[in-house]
């Protein structure tokens, strides 16, 4: 549970309460009832506590009319200044799912197979060349299966969802700085796989020395509510800062024209 507080950037609200993004407000209070009463310190002790502060901050978000505008704002672009395509970041169908699929544009060869088998789920991206997933679960298992078995070079995964907001962010090619008369270009890692693990991993070693440096005396409500927004806000500023991560970590990488 706390790595799941500590990953809490990069949960939208909507995902939380299980409810997809537009939903009325009707909606959001039985989805935040139903949740709470599910999590309740009574019935699920202390991991109950954690996940019911989280969802008391996204019920208050999503409830009160200009908070709820503001955080669909934010989520349309959860990583500020280096999310330039927000179509590039795929939406949910029904509520979030422990796993969620992945396209490694890397190696996708743009046969369109997967579009072909699962319309509702894969979009080609025509300026690149390669598919990706637009909604997740957007059509059913049956055809999702047929979609990722039919794909010839195995590009398709099946990845934990907790990791595919970096996977999605890391894919994209991101413009490097240009120097003098020359122009900057574009930059992926070679791998994604392997520069989403290094990533995350660097995010549970930070987190582990912080957690070492915190007080053992038993945190008051308030004072756990107030480092859960801590934490968020922190996560968010090192996904903003994620090549300056990346090139620390010495991850190589390739040049797209």
């Amino acid at each position: 549970m706390e790595r799941f507080r500590e990953e809490m950037s990069n949960w939208k609200y909507y995902e939380l309460l299980g409810v997809p993004a537009g939903s009325s407000l009707q909606e959001i209070k039985e989805a935040y009832r139903k949740l709470q009463k599910k999590h309740h310190p009574d019935i699920a002790g202390q991991e109950g506590h954690e996940y019911t502060l989280m969802l008391n901050e996204a019920y208050k978000a999503l409830i009160k009319g200009n908070l709820r505008k503001d955080h669909d704002n934010r989520a349309r672009a959860p990583f500020g200044r280096h999310k330039s395509n927000t179509s590039s970041y795929s939406s949910w169908n029904g509520p979030l799912r422990p796993q969620a699929l992945f396209v490694d544009e890397n190696a996708c060869i743009g046969c369109r197979e997967c579009v072909c088998h699962a319309g509702k789920t894969f979009v080609m991206d025509e300026d690149l060349g390669c598919a990706r997933v637009k909604l997740q679960f957007g059509d059913d298992q049956q055809k999702l299966e047929v979609s990722v078995d039919s794909c010839p070079v195995n590009c398709i995964y099946w990845v934990d969802s907790e990791e595919l907001e970096v996977l999605e962010f890391l894919i994209r090619p991101q413009q490097m700085a240009g120097y003098g008369v020359f122009g900057g270009g574009w930059e992926r890692p070679a791998n994604v796989f392997s520069a989403a693990k290094s990533f995350i991993k660097q995010l549970k070693l930070e987190a582990a020395a912080n957690n070492a440096s915190v007080s053992s005396e038993e945190e008051t409500p308030a004072q756990a509510e107030a480092r859960a927004q801590a934490s968020k806000e922190i996560n968010m500023e090192r996904f903003s800062e994620i090549w300056r991560l990346l090139e620390v970590l010495g991850l190589k990488m390739q040049n797209k024209e």
